[in-house]
């Protein structure tokens, strides 16, 4: 039996070489027409896959934010060093 599966992976390069982590999987769920109503098979398939690919796009955002959002942080805190904040309160 075979299955398809999609998976979003994060892609480092550095030189010559890509290193790819795993940032999620999505097993797609076979549809069983038997089961279907007559004359709703399409429907049935074109609603999962609206579902699956509105998650697949979901997951696939948040980990584009989440990497943008991360590098607009530590370009904060490069450009803003710390201050002493230990300092301040005594004084």
């Amino acid at each position: 039996m075979s299955r398809l599966r999609v998976t979003i992976c994060r892609v480092e390069e550095e030189g010559e070489s890509e290193q790819t982590t795993e940032v999620a999987r999505f097993d797609l769920a076979e549809t069983d027409l038997a089961r279907v109503a007559p004359g709703t098979g399409l429907d049935v398939l074109e609603a999962t896959t609206q579902q699956t690919g509105q998650a697949i796009l979901r997951r696939l955002l948040q980990a584009q934010w989440e990497t943008a959002d991360a590098a607009a942080v530590a370009a904060q805190r490069r450009s803003s060093p710390p201050s002493d904040l230990a300092g301040r309160r005594e004084g």
